[in-house]
């Protein structure tokens, strides 16, 4: 099959891919246009005051596009780094106000850090012999300590921004934000998705033996597991429903549906390489039930007080009610005919065809497989 590539697609599949450069990116872009912006404010208001105050300043912007340049490169790949490892490694599954807290005191260093670099060496070795070496032109100790407050004030409002900017990017995705805010999704919009319905077994008995709460933690725990191999395979979390996770992948760009399979004995081998610490600490083993189907559904954002993007159509139907044959039929991973047909290296994986069967609410009946790795 061969399919158009999208901006969306090719975002999201890079920023799988490279999460950490993708992630160092998007701060440096960000805090790059956020300090040139600084310079043109700071440059416009010098050249009001001259005017103001009848004084004579260096009226040349490079200087200040050069400080701005660097400052917003340093202080981005210092903040998309760090952020990175707070997210994904150091704090995982810790409070928010505890990292929130530590990453302000972190920033504020770093700022410190940032301001000291560009006064003590980019002033004083390379802009200030270069472009004022032959003038008047002299920053004193007072005049930085103001620049220092007025950065420091620009910069906390400008974290606001840029960190409500990258929070709507996690919640819908990479590739998702630019297309929103542009208005792809106003209206509903046609796509062609993969959807898995993973469901945990035995989810009733687990949850009368370990008492809601303790239960809850064992359902956070695997769904921290299976966000994290998401980013692997390239799958984007569309929903949590109770004990139950629904992930799609666009087939724009994705290069084969086998992926799809993939991730799921991924997410397998891996609770059962983690057996004795699921034992250990819950005293059950989670296990998850799967069905995958493909075809088009309709994406429209909805909602008011609270937005979201929204999939409808008979393929998620479809999808929710193969995944409810598993236990009919005692089968852990059950695929459509239709998602078979579009996997190019079938030779990974056995499949086991259950004929056409019929599904609750539909009329039409749909030919299914399971699946299990070769």
């Amino acid at each position: 099959m061969k399919f158009k590539i999208s901006y969306t697609a090719n975002a999201r599949k890079y920023a799988f891919r490279h999460p950490l450069i993708s992630a160092v990116l998007m701060q440096t872009t960000f805090w790059i246009l956020s300090f040139l912006l600084l310079s043109y404010i700071l440059h416009f208001a010098s050249l009001g005051f001259s005017v103001i105050y009848d004084v004579k300043i260096p009226s040349s912007i490079k200087p200040i596009i050069v400080i701005s340049l660097l400052m917003g490169f340093f202080y981005g790949f210092v903040l998309g780094f760090s952020d990175f490892f707070f997210y994904r490694k150091w704090f995982k599954g810790k409070s928010t106000g505890s990292l929130i807290l530590l990453k302000s005191i972190f920033y504020f260093l770093v700022m410190i850090f940032m301001f000291v670099l560009v006064k003590e060496i980019i002033w004083q070795r390379f802009l200030l012999p270069n472009y004022f070496i032959n003038t008047n032109f002299r920053l004193p100790e007072k005049a930085w300590g103001f620049y220092f407050k007025m950065t420091l004030v620009y910069v906390f409002f400008m974290s606001i921004v840029i960190s409500f900017i990258i929070q709507v990017n996690t919640k819908f995705g990479p590739g998702v934000l630019i297309p929103l805010l542009l208005g792809r999704y106003a209206n509903p919009k046609q796509e062609e998705r993969v959807f898995i319905f993973l469901d945990l077994k035995s989810s009733t008995t687990h949850a009368e033996k370990l008492g809601h709460v303790k239960y809850s933690k064992l359902i956070r725990d695997c769904f921290l597991k299976i966000n994290y191999l998401s980013v692997t395979y390239g799958a984007e979390i569309y929903q949590y429903v109770g004990d139950e996770v629904v992930l799609s992948w666009p087939t724009k760009g994705l290069e084969d549906t086998a992926t799809c399979l993939d991730f799921y004995f991924a997410c397998k081998d891996d609770f059962l390489n983690r057996k004795a610490y699921y034992v250990k600490k819950y005293g059950v083993f989670p296990e998850f039930k799967a069905g995958l189907h493909y075809g088009l559904v309709t994406a429209v954002e909805v909602g008011d007080v609270k937005r979201e993007i929204a999939f409808h159509g008979d393929t998620l139907n479809v999808t929710a009610r193969i995944q409810a044959k598993c236990n009919e039929l005692d089968a852990d991973l059950i695929i459509s005919e239709d998602l078979k047909d579009t996997i190019k290296n079938k030779h990974y994986f056995q499949f086991e065809s259950k004929g056409l069967v019929p599904l609750k609410g539909r009329k039409q009946k749909i030919c299914i497989y399971t699946v299990c790795k070769s």
